[in-house]
């Protein structure tokens, strides 16, 4: 019996004169602000048990860890609950760098000693905090990345998961790895980071193929493939074919080139333009999107 009252407009000429007037005028949301507001209502969509969100392609140097880090970034922004990350790339990942800022190691070390860890607090000697994320950094020294199990995974995301409900997984390009089939048996969702180049195109699509040929059809048909414009593309190359390429994903977004982005160094979102925060907010979106629909 009471008319809902108009949200307070944020940015531009709206949200001035409701300043202005003291709220007496309130002109309401622009339909941009409108779009943006009901993105980050989806963003911060309460999560009734867990989601795991598995970055994965079997090509590198596509942005896969940028587009982990920037993601947990949007979510762990928005969301009330606390964003857990993980870097299993076992060939010498660098989530943490990307996150953090240094050089790190903990996966290696949280396997040896995870039947130690009985709190969170002790949990806590192995992972790094950038604002409201925490990571567990990789391993920076491949022969020991590569020893890693999957048993070793799985006895981790036990640990992890007794804490944290929202985890985003950062994997490595070799699907034989024992680490895969580990973290394959937690996600919910996989995130499938592709490129405008032909070969990047190619790798995405038999990426979701792999996973339809290993008994992971709902994975693949509910992927978000993530085209990252890194380098200049030649002319010849269709936009048009590569995106038809793709059409057994359930979401394709495109992340247009961004300098903060190519250097590799420390991401940090503020330095991100604005038409790439809005591309990570849409993955964020996406994988929010995607809660409840387990494929276990």
């Amino acid at each position: 019996m009471v008319r809902p009252r108009e949200r307070r407009p944020r940015a531009g000429w709206r949200a001035s004169a409701y300043s202005v007037t003291g709220g007496r005028w309130n002109p309401g949301l622009s339909a941009k602000e409108r779009r943006e507001r009901d993105r980050e209502a989806r963003i911060a969509t309460q999560l009734r048990g867990r989601h795991v969100t598995a970055f994965f392609c079997l090509k590198g140097g596509i942005s896969k860890t940028s587009t982990t880090a920037a993601t947990s970034i949007a979510l762990s922004d928005l969301r009330p609950d606390p964003v857990f990350a993980i870097d299993a790339n076992p060939d010498a990942g660098d989530l943490a760098e990307r996150l953090i800022g240094e050089k790190l190691s903990g996966i290696t070390s949280l396997a040896h000693d995870v039947d130690k860890v009985t709190s969170l607090d002790e949990l806590s000697r192995y992972t790094a905090t950038s604002g409201r994320l925490t990571v567990l950094p990789g391993e920076p020294n491949p022969t020991l990345g590569n020893s890693l199990s999957s048993r070793d995974f799985e006895n981790i995301m036990h640990v992890v998961q007794r804490y944290y409900s929202f985890v985003q997984i950062d994997c490595g390009t070799g699907v034989t790895h024992p680490l895969m089939a580990g973290i394959l048996r937690f996600a919910d969702t996989v995130v499938i980071p592709a490129a405008w180049s032909i070969t990047g195109a190619k790798r995405a699509a038999e990426s979701i193929e792999w996973l339809e040929d290993n008994g992971f059809e709902d994975l693949a048909r509910s992927s978000v493939v993530v085209l990252t414009a890194k380098d200049i593309v030649s002319k010849s190359v269709d936009k048009e074919a590569v995106t038809q390429h793709l059409w057994k994903a359930g979401d394709l977004i495109v992340v247009p080139a961004d300098p903060h982005v190519a250097d590799g160094s420390l991401l940090e979102w503020d330095q991100l333009r604005p038409a790439t925060r809005e591309a990570y907010l849409d993955i964020a979106s996406a994988i929010t999107g995607r809660f409840g629909r387990h494929h276990r």
